[in-house]
């Protein structure tokens, strides 16, 4: 058995003094009698008793036998006591939650005990019992005056991890402008805590992949030794991301993956894999959650929901999400969908179109100049050079088809006089529900609120209330388990990724409805 964290190991060694030497077989008390006798609490033996499972040490069926007390059982029991507001699980499962999302950060002194108990409210005889469980999993150490977040690596200055993307032969990341969010808050976080860091971009060769790095542009060697762990970004479905995963659990260390886009389906040979943990952030179901909870609190009982890219799985799990908050509130089918779900992304709206020739042959004739004369082009143009290329780009031709094909969908969508809000799939369909709003004279929020995801530069210049999916935190997790994965809870179910809530940014967009029931979901 691998070495286990202090009080998962005290744990497993009373059960194996448990085992008789006649027969093998643990005769065990429940979780909470055993926990109690070996000095551990009750989450801890019940991963203790796990692993003991899994290293063939008992029997499963015996051991439920002896026990009365099923694993189900003991899961459920374990989530009840983490999900009870007040119990000092509950204060631990928050404090746990904040540390892994980066609010305290890894090497940093934690706040007083007294400004402790007051963010999360709890007595000090609570706190005290949080903070040693706490230590006891080894995610907080005490020092002298208070507490810590120990440092993720004790040799930082020679860690080395590799941020792995989709891209192509000259070093470029294939990805959008949002997602390259992702790898530009792990290089700050790295340089923070002076961990070096590769990023490397993968691209298909003929029959074989192909690992590049972004720097150098030279073929880079993901086996090298002074490598740790890998955190591979996936924001693409089309780009073969099984096989660099593949490749990536072969060599046998840590390794996250973001899942950005939502829907790739974990591997089997990576599921229960330890080494190996799955993350989302823009495909999770809190974002909707927190968006439903904000606009029926704000009295918004009938609300339309719009996505242009409705074939992506984030933006069916947002209006799925939403519909379900709805229902438990007891507005069951006010959530009206407006949306196509035949397009998952922007250039998607430029592929088999008889009329936009035009369009590809410009960006076709502007993708052999740039490679022939960008350059030049740059250094003799200045900002007006970046300014045509910002603008003869698949994403803004796009935008035009886009805005075209919703139009029919918002006229429908305003002659719904009980419609009081406008959930949009993303800032980007936001802007244009908003430049249409404002050709019709629609006052905002007066007469309509709108809200978004992702909370970009538009959504701050477009005054737009938005979610922000909390880059940072996400990536202060993925870290964390690279460089210390023992620190890190896994998903509680497996094959699915672990999470981080972010913030709704509430701004002029959006309103209270007046003379209107407040619904509230519990």
């Amino acid at each position: 058995m691998n070495k286990q964290r202090p009080g998962v190991q005290r744990a497993i060694n009373y059960l194996d003094s448990l085992i008789s030497p006649e027969t093998g077989i643990a005769k065990l008390e429940s979780i909470r009698q055993m926990a109690s006798k070996a000095g551990v609490s009750f989450v801890t033996m019940w991963k203790a008793l796990k692993l003991f499972q899994e290293d063939g040490k008992g029997d499963r069926a015996e051991i439920r036998q002896v026990t009365g007390h099923d694993e189900d059982s003991s899961e459920k029991e374990v989530l009840q006591e983490t999900s009870t507001p007040g119990s000092w699980r509950w204060v631990a499962d928050r404090f746990y939650k904040d540390i892994l999302s980066g609010r305290y950060r890894a090497g940093e002194k934690l706040p007083t005990c007294k400004e402790l108990q007051q963010h999360y409210g709890v007595s000090f005889a609570t706190l005290k019992k949080v903070l040693t469980y706490l230590v006891d999993e080894q995610v907080v150490e005490p020092r002298t005056g208070g507490y810590s977040i120990p440092r993720l690596t004790s040799s930082a200055g020679h860690a080395r991890i590799v941020a792995i993307g989709c891209g192509w032969e000259d070093g470029k990341i294939w990805v959008d402008h949002q997602d390259k969010n992702y790898f530009r808050t792990l290089e700050s976080e790295c340089l923070r805590s002076n961990i070096k860091l590769d990023v490397i971009v993968y691209y298909r060769d003929r029959e074989r992949i192909r690992f590049v790095h972004t720097a150098s542009k030279k073929d880079y060697d993901l086996t090298d030794r002074r490598i740790i762990g890998y955190i591979f970004i996936v924001a693409n479905l089309e780009s073969t991301p099984e096989e660099v995963l593949g490749r990536l659990v072969a060599i046998r260390r840590t390794v996250a993956v973001l899942d950005v886009v939502g829907g790739w389906k974990i591997p089997r040979y990576a599921q229960g894999n330890r080494m190996v943990q799955f993350f989302t952030a823009t495909a999770s179901e809190l974002p909707a959650k927190r968006v439903a909870h904000y606009l029926l609190e704000q009295g918004h009982r009938h609300i339309a929901f719009f996505s242009p890219f409705h074939r992506a799985i984030w933006s069916r799990r947002r209006l799925d999400t939403l519909i379900d908050m709805y229902t438990k509130a007891g507005c069951a089918k006010n959530v009206r969908p407006f949306v196509y779900d035949t397009y998952a992304y922007q250039w998607d709206y430029l592929k088999n179109q008889e009329h936009n020739e035009d369009i590809h042959s410009l960006i076709n004739q502007y993708a052999e100049w740039k490679k022939e004369a960008h350059g030049e082009f740059f250094k003799r143009f200045g900002n007006l050079g970046y300014s045509i290329v910002k603008y003869i780009s698949e994403w803004n031709c796009a935008s035009g088809e886009i805005y075209e094909k919703m139009r029919p969908l918002f006229d429908e969508a305003l002659r719904d006089k009980a419609i009081s809000a406008w959930v949009m799939a993303n800032d980007f369909a936001a802007t244009i529900a908003i430049d249409f709003l404002k050709e019709h004279n629609v006052r905002i929020p007066e007469e309509l609120s709108i809200v978004s995801f992702d909370n970009t530069l538009d959504a701050m210049e477009y005054q737009l209330t938005s979610y922000d999916f909390n880059i940072h935190g996400i990536i202060s997790m993925m870290l964390r388990f690279v460089l210390a994965p023992h620190t890190v809870k896994p998903a509680r179910k497996t094959g699915s990724c672990l999470e981080v809530d972010g913030t709704l940014v509430v701004r002029r967009s959006t309103g209270r409805v007046v003379d209107d029931a407040v619904a509230v979901v519990q």
